[in-house]
């Protein structure tokens, strides 16, 4: 078992409070990642799960057992950090089955769990090298093997991908996904990187400031953003946010574009780059002249800026025939869009 809970979990330094009255629950065998900008508060919230430090006020629980004054050592968690903290004196079947042995684990049984991870993250024909010898992927695989042969509650990973190149995070982001499956074992992850929570996780915790802003599942999040700062924070490109009134249920965006807002007032309507299309003749659309393309292949992102300086992103699937300079129509998917009231919060 793994569940976690966090019960108004606050933590203050120096008087300056940095988490604000969490409460979350992590469910037995769930990958849930925390995912926000620099300084959000996802590594101090995942560093008071793992008893790495103490709340401020509030209660941190594992299988209903409370464990906010339990050490570290005693909660039966397993952290990989960003760093791979490898002891470069050892072998990795050494540092695989170091923390194992100073528990007076008998020596089979440390053999056959040091085996076991080595097969499931291919490392076996590693076990006799020594870190300096291993590649960066490599050596985060031992690391995350290290954490696997405690077969601990739940697994606690620290941006485990920062320090790789982008095509081995990506290599690395499938193996992780895979790992999870076959081990079935509860899994939190910290990372500042919106594309990797969104393939990794069952659920996505989203920071701002020391407070969740939201908890759903990926395409939940981007399907029904709560608010302005889910919305344009997941998804990539960001979403096209458009600030705008509303009179008599009905918004102006653009270049005269009209769409159905509720009621008067301070709107935003959001708009999603893969929710607007190159509009035919007789369309109501927004109009912008292209800034920059970008081609990419099977997809092609279009920058655009409209007559008053708003910009316009939309993303054309395969090689759009769109020069810089050129005047673009777009028009919305109109059961796609997205408003928010002058607070900020998700129109229903």
């Amino acid at each position: 078992m793994g569940r976690i809970q966090l019960h108004g979990i606050t933590r203050s330094f120096a008087g300056t409070e940095v988490i604000h009255g969490v409460d979350l629950a992590v469910e037995d065998g769930e990958l849930v990642v925390f995912v926000g900008p620099s300084g959000c508060g996802k590594s101090t919230l995942l560093r008071l799960i793992a008893g790495l430090d103490r709340p401020t006020t509030g209660r941190v629980e594992i299988d209903g057992r409370d464990v906010t004054r339990v050490s570290a050592a005693d909660r039966g968690l397993a952290m990989v950090f960003q760093s791979y903290a490898l002891y470069p004196h050892m072998t990795v079947r050494q540092n695989l089955s170091f923390g194992l042995e100073n528990t007076r684990m008998p020596k089979a049984e440390i053999a056959a769990r040091v085996d076991e991870a080595a097969r499931m993250l291919e490392i076996g024909e590693l076990l006799s090298r020594r870190p300096t010898q291993l590649s960066g992927g490599q050596r985060q695989r031992v690391a995350i093997g290290r954490a696997i042969v405690r077969e601990p509650l739940a697994f606690l990973l620290d941006e485990p991908l920062s320090n790789l190149d982008a095509e081995l995070r990506v290599s690395m982001r499938a193996e992780l996904a895979a790992l999870h499956d076959r081990l079935g074992t509860t899994m939190i992850y910290v990372t500042h990187d919106q594309v990797e929570a969104m393939t990794l996780a069952d659920r996505i915790v989203v920071l701002r400031a020391g407070r969740v802003e939201q908890v759903d599942t990926p395409l939940g999040l981007f399907n029904r953003p709560g608010n302005l700062f889910v919305a344009g924070f997941i998804g990539a490109p960001n979403m096209n946010l458009f600030r705008t009134r509303a009179e008599g249920g009905v918004a102006e965006l653009p270049g005269g574009l009209k769409v159905d807002a509720r009621g008067a007032g301070e709107v935003t309507v959001g708009i999603r780059p893969q929710h607007l299309h190159l509009a035919d003749g007789g369309e109501a659309a927004l109009e912008g002249t292209v800034r920059l393309v970008e081609a990419l292949g099977t997809e092609t992102v279009v920058h655009a800026a409209a007559a008053d300086g708003t910009a316009l992103v939309t993303v054309l699937p395969g090689q759009a025939a769109v020069r810089p300079g050129e005047t673009i129509r777009l028009a919305p998917d109109r059961a796609a869009l997205h408003l928010f009231d002058a607070d900020g919060r998700r129109m229903e």
